[in-house]
């Protein structure tokens, strides 16, 4: 597990994205998706917090998260995105919502660097698409 601030927080988007992916499958809680997953992956307080903060901001604005996804996707539902590509999603509007100290640049390009290594071939411009049209919605700095 990297040590640096940027390796930690990748680690813990990952992380996240994983849990509400499990959740999908699995239809428990939030809570009992965490530890589960925690007892299976030993990871620092650091990098498990920030995880945490990821899990329970989404679980908290879940429907605003799933409207903006929804609003910048073209004819493509959020119901027909496979489940890692929303999830991906999620993690990603969630700290382009509510983290300013995440830099748009770096939200964005955590999400495609997340789904090149987990999704289709084709979703990373996809989700480059989709946030970049989120971003200009939430975030004015661009």
């Amino acid at each position: 597990m990297p040590g640096d601030k940027a390796g930690l927080r990748r680690a813990a988007r990952e992380a996240a994205m994983r849990i509400m992916y499990s959740m999908e499958f699995s239809g428990q809680t939030p809570e009992t998706a965490a530890t589960d997953y925690w007892a299976a992956h030993k990871v620092g307080d650091a990098m498990r917090a920030y995880a945490t903060q990821i899990l329970d901001g989404v679980a908290a604005r879940r429907a605003e998260i799933d409207a903006l996804i929804n609003g910048a996707s073209d004819n493509w539902p959020l119901a027909r995105m496979a489940a890692v590509d929303r999830n991906i999603l999620r993690v990603a509007v969630y700290e382009l919502l509510k983290c300013p100290d995440v830099p748009t640049a770096v939200a964005i390009n955590e999400a495609v660097e997340i789904a090149k290594q987990y999704a289709a071939p084709e979703t990373a411009s996809f989700i480059n698409g989709i946030l970049g049209k989120i971003e200009k919605e939430v975030r004015k700095e661009t």
